[in-house]
């Protein structure tokens, strides 16, 4: 069915009571409400949904009556299953159920649906993903009599690394994730070893002489990711034997996934070091993001994977301190902060194709690239951008990206009149970044806490990215934050979720030409010195030589 379709049929049947769940679409419960102005709107965010147990979704879902009912997989920036969000649109209590699965798509979701398509699919996965899980539990078995041998020669200087991925994020073309694997990727490279990249989608931009190898995820099982990431543990561990044969690798390098311990295993196999990256716990990102539903095999998992490394690199000393009740001993660590290329992000970008394009004329724009989520700081980014437009008539805001709460900002700026000086890009390619970021004057990182007793653990990509364009920059006093932007140095402290400071510290900036210039200069030295994706490469490198 077309947006056309549905909205002509709203119109006709006049909802009184109508349920939304965006997930990342900010446009669905704004156009639904602009058609249909009279209608009772609710809305239901998907950190509504997130981190609770499947009775407790079960009982969330059928708690009201709603006579329409619309989901959306639109716009989505993680892997979401089309089955499971078509599952829980099935739940729901209403006399309607659409799922919005493009631009101009959307899927009735009716008893017939549910009977032909939904529920043999869920019956025939649910056999499959049992098989995986008990299988899970066999495989952790047998890696607890493989022990983390002592790497005491010293580390060849070629030959192939394989680079695994394992959480199954899809076709993503930009954000954080994609920044840190095109960067080591290159790293290594530059140390002149061959790379082999696994995954479940291709990479644009890498470079030619790296092998992708694509395994797909069980479709079948995309109902529960728990069950399909499961799986995709023993797809890696089926194929393992064909890889070592094929490469004959050097080092077996995995970024940490949830219920994956294939690279550990697989290392083992071919009698080569393992490195595990490990950006958080993600047993801890799983519980408290998302939903975890198999916690112990979960955390069963990820005791494994970390047992099996040689060496665990960790973006920070928060995830470090998440790792603790593991037992880890020191000298398994080796702390990489996330980093940048300075050969692609550097001063001498031209910007003025992007100031064009956005009509920012002679302003001093201020930037932000990211993910439109709340820890990201965005929302007391927005209120802070409108206090310093109002403030200042030379400023003008950039902000980059998408996310949950994008919709809502944008509606906020045209309802206040501001559309014209805080300006919103919507998603783009990693490529096109560098042009974006030197369109800016200054470039701000407001990150928030978690919300909880649990540390900053994060090492925004963003944030050295920033560095190496040699921009004046503002950023939360928060953990790492804090500890690489050096106060009046490197760039100028904001306390995290006051958009007051945020705004005095921005305005301290345009208005002093010479000091956005020495916080740039000294920070593009920092990040050239310290924080590039070949010092993180060499770090592991040596300590496997130690």
């Amino acid at each position: 069915m077309k947006s056309q379709e549905i909205l002509d049929i709203l119109e006709s049947r006049s909802p009184r009571r109508l349920l939304a769940i965006p997930f990342e679409d900010g446009s669905l419960a704004e156009s639904l409400g602009r058609v249909l102005p009279a209608t009772e709107l609710g809305v239901l965010q998907k950190q509504d949904l997130a981190g609770i147990s499947l009775p407790r979704l079960f009982r969330k879902l059928r708690s009201e009556r709603w006579d329409v009912a619309i989901c959306s997989l639109y716009r989505s920036t993680v892997n979401r299953s089309r089955s499971g969000v078509e599952l829980i649109a099935g739940i729901i209590r209403a006399d309607s159920r659409y799922v919005r699965v493009g631009e101009d798509e959307y899927v009735k979701v009716d008893l017939l649906h549910v009977a032909s398509t939904i529920l043999p699919r869920l019956l025939l996965g649910f056999v499959l993903g049992v098989v995986s899980v008990v299988g899970m539990y066999g495989t952790n078995v047998v890696g607890r009599f493989y022990t983390r041998q002592k790497w005491k020669n010293t580390f060849p200087s070629q030959g192939t690394v394989m680079f695994l991925r394992t959480d199954l994020a899809g076709d993503l073309t930009a954000g954080g994730s994609i920044s840190h694997i095109k960067g080591m990727i290159n790293a290594f490279l530059e140390f002149g070893y061959r790379v082999v990249y696994v995954g479940d989608a291709r990479i644009d931009g890498l470079a030619s002489t790296v092998v992708q190898e694509i395994v797909s995820p069980i479709r079948l099982l995309d109902f529960l990711d728990e069950f399909q990431l499961a799986a995709y543990n023993f797809q890696f561990l089926i194929r393992s034997r064909g890889w070592l044969l094929r490469y004959n690798p050097v080092l077996i390098y995995q970024r940490h996934g949830i219920l994956n311990f294939s690279g550990g295993l697989l290392a083992k196999r071919g009698k080569i070091p393992f490195v595990l990256e490990a950006n958080a716990s993600e047993v801890w990102v799983k519980s408290n993001w998302s939903r975890l539903v198999f916690k112990g095999l979960a955390r069963r998992s990820e005791h494994t994977a970390l047992r099996l490394a040689e060496r665990v690199t960790v973006i920070s000393q928060g995830v470090r301190e998440q790792l603790a009740p593991y037992h880890l001993p020191d000298s398994v660590f080796v702390q990489n902060p996330n980093g940048v290329d300075p050969t692609e992000f550097h001063p001498s970008i031209d910007g003025t194709l992007v100031r064009h394009k956005y009509v920012l004329g002679r302003n001093i724009v201020v930037g932000f690239i990211g993910t439109f989520t709340k820890w990201h700081g965005v929302e007391i980014l927005c209120e802070a951008a409108m206090m310093a437009v109002k403030n200042n008539e030379r400023v003008a805001f950039l902000l980059i990206g998408d996310g949950d709460l994008k919709s809502f900002l944008e509606s906020r700026v045209r309802t206040a009149g501001l559309e014209n000086r805080i300006v919103f890009t919507g998603l783009i390619p990693h490529s096109q970044a560098p042009q974006h970021l030197a369109a800016c004057d200054i470039l701000v990182s407001p990150h928030l806490g978690f919300g909880s007793t649990e540390k900053f653990f994060g090492s925004p990509t963003k944030l050295f990215e920033y560095m190496a364009m040699g921009k004046a920059i503002v950023a939360s006093n928060l953990e790492q934050l804090g500890e690489v932007i050096e106060d009046g140095k490197t760039g100028l402290h904001c306390e995290p979720g006051n958009p007051t400071d945020l705004t005095e510290k921005v305005l301290m900036l345009v208005t002093d030409e010479g000091l956005r210039a020495r916080l740039g200069r000294d920070a593009r030295f920092a990040a050239v010195q310290k924080y590039t994706w070949r010092h993180n490469v060499d770090r592991i490198i040596q300590s496997l030589s130690m």
